[in-house]
């Protein structure tokens, strides 16, 4: 039950990120046009950005990690920001500047969460197939005495709700893996 409150939690985690950082580059995307100088620079930076991530890291993180292609393309996001200069016409907007810069972090923050709901948590397994074998184990051992037909009946009830867990648990902790009720770009 545990597994599962924590998968689950990581799994909305997941999903909130995604969407916070579909935000949070296309909030910045249309904040930079106040600096009309930059903003094509800026915005193909954030395209490519985005684009990455759908092309290259979501399978990747399919399997657990992360495409070093959208390190480069946040880099490039973050250069691209690094040459925004005051518009020549006196209409800079510190509090807008800033908040562009603030979006550009909140894509970074947001890309962490999605990576870490990715990771695979082999520790988890390993105790949940291990706990679901210890409960069967201690309930055969514990239904000795009881008829064979009471004592199959136990064990087989006890298998099927592990089995239901499992199944619950690999659903939930591959968010980012193709199928039904998977996390989508």
């Amino acid at each position: 039950g545990f597994s599962i409150v924590f998968l689950f939690g990581e799994y909305s985690n997941a999903r909130q990120a995604i969407g916070d950082e579909a935000t949070s580059v296309g909030t910045a995307f249309d904040e930079i046009l106040l600096f009309p100088d930059d903003a094509p620079e800026v915005q193909h930076a954030l395209i490519c950005y985005a684009t990455t991530v759908v092309d290259d890291e979501w399978d990747a993180m399919a399997d657990g990690g992360s495409a070093p292609e959208v390190d480069q393309a946040y880099k490039d996001v973050i250069l691209s920001l690094g040459d925004v200069e005051e518009p020549a016409d006196g209409t800079f907007q510190p509090a807008a500047a800033t908040n562009t810069f603030v979006q550009v972090g909140d894509i970074s923050t947001a890309r962490e969460t999605r990576l870490v709901a990715a990771e695979v948590h082999t520790t988890l397994w390993g105790l949940i197939f291990g706990g679901g074998a210890l409960v069967i184990g201690i309930l055969f051992v514990a239904s000795g005495r009881a008829s064979p037909l009471a004592q199959a009946t136990l064990i087989g009830l006890a298998t099927a709700f592990t089995t239901v867990m499992i199944v619950i648990v690999f659903a939930l902790s591959s968010p980012f893996a193709e199928g039904a009720g998977r996390l989508t770009p």
